[in-house]
């Protein structure tokens, strides 16, 4: 009867070892750097350019998409990059502004993901350093 409990916690001890060994994947949405920064030119007045220095992550609804994002990066970066070309100087220097280039951002990104994959992974865009001269 010893022999039978002592072997049955020898069993319940293994498998919450074996339990524990196993690392657990990350649920809910994970984060993605883009690098290098994204530097542009942008309408500063009506002869001269602006520049603009962003880095940027992205915030995706899963662990599993980011392949998608990586292997389309290129193409996610140009459109950020032409995003932010397209905007003047009272768009890149007013903070309320900038939330909406985010949004706009993440729609963008996700239309060419459609596109691309068939799949909108990306829940947000973070500007972590967004720098104007």
């Amino acid at each position: 009867m010893f022999r039978f409990a002592a072997f049955c916690l020898l069993l319940a001890a293994s498998a919450t070892l074996s339990a524990q060994e196993q690392p657990a994947e990350p649920a809910g949405p994970i984060y993605y750097t883009m690098t290098p920064d994204i530097i542009t030119n942008y309408q500063n007045s009506e002869q001269n350019l602006g520049y603009v220095r962003v880095a940027v992550d992205l915030m995706l609804e899963r662990p599993e998409q980011l392949p998608l994002v990586e292997n389309n990066m290129p193409l996610l970066r140009d459109a950020l990059n032409d995003l932010l070309a397209e905007k003047n100087r009272q768009e890149i220097r007013s903070l309320p502004a900038r939330t909406e280039l985010a949004n706009e951002g993440r729609q963008r990104l996700n239309e060419l993901l459609l596109k691309e994959t068939g799949e909108t992974p990306v829940r947000r865009v973070l500007f972590t350093t967004f720098l104007y001269q």
